[in-house]
């Protein structure tokens, strides 16, 4: 369990529609944000009254049909609706969007990371940290089709919630009508719920090597919306999470990923991570997606994948660059692509490059639909899979066996599990039911080794 530091004392009272508006100190006399105007001019007022650095604010929404033009929240700020399709927060394009000119727009965002004061002596200013955030109990329409029409080409993205934090809360959130124009890499993925602590990647931008983010009991609905044609179509990770790189024995770097329903998005990935550390993505249900998860950025590691559902998908998961996975206990119910450009993910789980010290037990794959499958339950392949590289004292590479381990799961329906190196140089070591292989790409001194079958249950 997570002991979250109690809300901010001041709560303000919004509402659309009333009968009677006033100050917003009670639920009975809301202040009136019946316009994306007012309510910008009341979120900026809010902001000043109470600091921008300031002890915080509970904003509370009155149920009702909102328009905003991005709610950007503050340290120690919550926002907190009255349900699940009973407070609806709609994104509209502004005049302030065509003079910041910003390609990426969400409903709620906000993180501006550790602060320090200026000179050569820089102070750490704990009070600009972006802590104790929870959004909760809103429906967020990210009103893609709308934003890029009025806005035009310098829309690139349109998403839910996007924070950077040392410490957040996202739950019953439900998101919809998110969209991105694809072409080039960065405009192709969009993160409808996007928290994290920061990146590892060294981009500049702000993070914390301590961090906390839970996300639990949201609703993220597809498909992803943007041009469908083409080989740089727009995709998604309906909830990502991110930390900044920090030694795990030293700081606490945890994300918790729980109890979440991510359904219809045909063309994108339910969930994903960056750079994690420690986290956990359990008791999730995933229905007719692309792909179940997908953790491809940063050398992620200490993942736990259990008791989760994933039906009618056309994948399961796919991870390379990551270490010591444990993906028990799940169900991955797959189907034929309808589209050959997803093909790719047709199989329960892809393990691939620069992967180790997996441990893959007590899963379920089956084949659901009615045409003949091509998909496997598990496919392992690339380059250093199962093993450890380093370099020793005087700067020479070495390896260390540290194997995949697969056993007590169960497959209907699906081609046997197959694992084999690309290329002759490549090596490849694996655990099945307790039994140890070795696989090398080179077979009577020659490469094109052939590929390893097996079921494991």
């Amino acid at each position: 369990m997570i002991n979250w530091p109690s809300a901010p004392k001041r709560i303000v009272w919004l509402a659309a529609k009333h009968d009677s508006f006033g100050d917003g100190t009670t639920n009975e006399l809301p202040l009136d944000v019946s316009t994306a105007g007012k309510l910008d001019k009341a979120l900026r007022k809010m902001s000043l009254e109470s600091g921008v650095y300031g002890e915080g604010v509970v904003l509370r929404f009155l149920s009702g049909s909102y328009e905003t033009y991005g709610i950007r929240l503050r340290p120690r700020w919550h926002l907190i609706g009255d349900g699940l399709d009973k407070t609806k927060l709609k994104l509209i394009p502004s005049l302030k969007h065509l003079k910041i000119k910003s390609a990426y727009h969400s409903v709620i965002g906000g993180g501006w990371g550790p602060q320090f004061s200026a000179g050569l002596d820089a102070e750490r200013l704990h009070k600009r940290d972006f802590e104790n955030i929870r959004v909760a109990d809103v429906s967020l329409n990210c009103n893609w089709n709308g934003m890029k029409q009025e806005l035009g080409p310098i829309v690139k993205k349109v998403s839910g919630v996007d924070l950077l934090a040392k410490q957040a809360m996202v739950e019953r959130v439900k998101v919809s009508n998110f969209g991105a124009v694809g072409g080039r890499p960065s405009w192709r993925e969009v993160f409808p719920i996007r928290v994290i602590s920061g990146m590892g990647d060294g981009a500049s931008l702000p993070g914390y090597r301590k961090s906390i983010i839970e996300i639990r009991h949201c609703i993220v609905e597809g498909p992803v919306l943007g041009p469908d044609k083409g080989t740089e179509w727009p995709y998604c990770t309906g909830i990502m999470v991110s930390h900044n790189e920090a030694d795990p024995e030293n700081f606490l770097v945890r994300a918790l990923v729980h109890h979440n329903e991510i359904l219809n998005i045909v063309n994108g990935i339910a969930f994903g991570g960056a750079f994690l550390k420690t986290a956990d993505f359990y008791s999730n249900k995933v229905t007719n997606c692309g792909i179940g998860f997908n953790f491809d950025t940063g050398s992620n590691s200490g993942v736990l994948i259990r008791n989760n559902n994933f039906s009618e998908c056309v994948g399961g998961g796919s991870v390379n660059n990551g270490k010591h996975f444990e993906i028990r206990n799940n169900t991955f119910s797959l189907k034929s692509p309808d589209d050959p450009r997803f093909i790719y993910w047709n199989n329960g789980l892809r393990i691939w490059d620069h992967t180790r010290g997996f441990v893959v037990k007590d899963n379920r794959f089956e084949f659901s639909g009615k045409s003949k499958t091509m998909a496997r339950g598990i496919l392992l392949h690339g380059l250093s899979v199962g093993l450890r590289m380093f370099q020793d004292d005087s700067g020479e590479w070495q390896s260390q066996i540290d194997p995949h381990r697969f056993f007590n799961n169960h497959y209907f329906g699906l081609l046997p599990n197959a694992a084999g190196p690309q290329e002759a140089s490549h090596n490849m070591h694996l655990n099945i039911d307790g039994r140890s292989i070795h696989l090398t790409g080179v077979i009577d001194g020659e490469g094109d080794g052939l590929q390893f079958y097996w079921h494991d249950d």
